[in-house]
């Protein structure tokens, strides 16, 4: 009798345990409309944030940071090449010298999807100079990253030279023109139009500037159609997060009981990406990787547990997923901190680190000149998780430097102008 009602009260539990974990999982939509038109923004907390066409802009310009990337539309087809010119040969360039280069594949320049930070006018930058951000180099006199290279660049069936002429005092110049010189236009794009945003958009067609995405602390996913590199290049759909979110993928797992114990999350963009999901060309249905779950740490430092249980394709382009907050533990880091964004960069006076670290407790925070002096240092108390830390530049003489971030045995870099 007693072993009958002890396995009774079991089953009730485990059926009160199973009813507990499904009304966890939250599910949830995403939607880029029919033919994949839009760009979907979107927070685990908040959904959407914003959904935002996505053919009405070809260029765009970063607004954070020190790696000026700048990004071409591979959704409305932009294509680029580098003209394998100097910004001096501008004025004598012609139609002929296009010829080999956009007929060539191995020469036409892609956006990364791992990054950000290298859109397709800075993919042919020399990793070995840091001055070098593909599109131009930096001076490091002036503070100003001054074009120094020619691009073709098609628009629709048009073809254009383009070059990027300068990022000077947070303003980006930039030119375009026909092959042959006629038509040409010049154009500028100021940061501080777009204050606490990532990008800021640009339509060559149309000849104006787009405010299209919401701010940067407001996102964590972005939904769109875009370009992948590898294996080969391809436009696919999928999911890119921002650049201070981290993602771990945890296959092949029981997705009602995955925790993210042991797993190592990293800030590369495409994590998520698009191969959770492939086309049956024998029943015309989309099918989902099976035993797959995405843990995704958002930028207040909360862990979440996501599963795709949909896709409809370019029919309505909505995802479809699961999401609950994560109450597992034991996400490894590849470091104890990670740093991903000094902002205003350039600056002046103030800037603000952001970063998370995986353990409290103190660190050692230094401005390393290009000649390894340490031009300002001092010391931090770091909270658990994702937060800012306001750095005083007051002091600091104008130039690059690399802000090194130490905790016990381990740092991370990154790179500051100072004006």
């Amino acid at each position: 009798m007693k072993s009958k009602l002890q396995t009774l009260l079991i089953a009730v539990m485990l059926i009160v345990f199973a009813s507990f974990n499904s009304s966890a999982q939250t599910p949830d939509t995403v939607s880029i409309q029919p033919g994949y038109t839009h760009q979907a923004f979107y927070s685990f907390t908040n959904g959407t944030v914003v959904s935002h066409v996505n053919t009405d802009w070809d260029l765009a310009f970063q607004l954070r940071g020190f790696a000026a990337s700048i990004l071409i539309n591979s959704k409305n087809n932009v294509r680029l090449w580098k003209a394998n010119k100097e910004a001096g040969d501008w004025a004598t360039m012609t139609a002929y010298d296009t010829t080999g280069i956009v007929s060539n594949p191995s020469y036409e320049l892609y956006n990364t999807d791992t990054s950000w930070n290298f859109g397709a006018f800075n993919v042919t930058n020399n990793p070995a100079d840091q001055f070098d951000l593909g599109w131009g180099t930096y001076d490091f006199l002036s503070h100003t990253i001054v074009g120094d290279s020619v691009f073709f660049i098609k628009l629709g069936a048009d073809y254009k030279k383009l070059c990027i002429v300068d990022l000077a005092s947070g303003i980006y110049t930039f030119k375009w023109a026909n092959l042959d010189g006629t038509n040409e236009t010049t154009s500028t794009l100021s940061k501080s139009n777009y204050t606490g945003k990532f990008f800021a958009y640009y339509s060559l067609v149309n000849n104006y500037a787009i405010d299209r995405e919401p701010t940067y602390n407001a996102w964590d996913l972005s939904f769109a159609q875009y370009m992948a590199v590898t294996p080969f290049v391809y436009k696919v759909t999928g999911v890119l997060s921002n650049d201070s979110v981290l993602v771990a993928k945890a296959y092949p797992v029981d997705v009602t009981t995955a925790t993210p114990a042991g797993l190592t999350p990293t800030y590369t963009i495409n994590n998520i990406g698009y191969d959770w999901k492939a086309y049956d060309f024998g029943t015309n249905t989309w099918t989902l990787a099976d035993s797959t779950v995405y843990f995704v740490t958002d930028r207040a430092g909360t862990t979440w547990k996501m599963v795709f249980t949909g896709f409809d394709g370019a029919s309505t382009g909505n995802f479809y997923f699961n999401k609950s907050v994560s109450t597992g533990t034991g996400l490894i880091e590849n470091s104890s901190i990670q740093t991903f964004d000094v902002y205003p960069n350039p600056a002046q006076g103030m800037t603000r680190m952001m970063l998370s670290a995986k353990n409290a407790g103190d660190a050692q925070v230094s401005l390393v000149d290009v000649s390894g002096r340490v031009a300002m240092s001092t010391q931090v108390s770091l909270n658990y998780g994702v937060q800012g830390v306001n750095l005083d530049l007051n002091d600091v003489t104008p130039g690059l430097y690399q802000v090194v971030v130490r905790q016990g045995n381990e740092q991370q870099v990154s790179r500051i102008i100072v004006q």
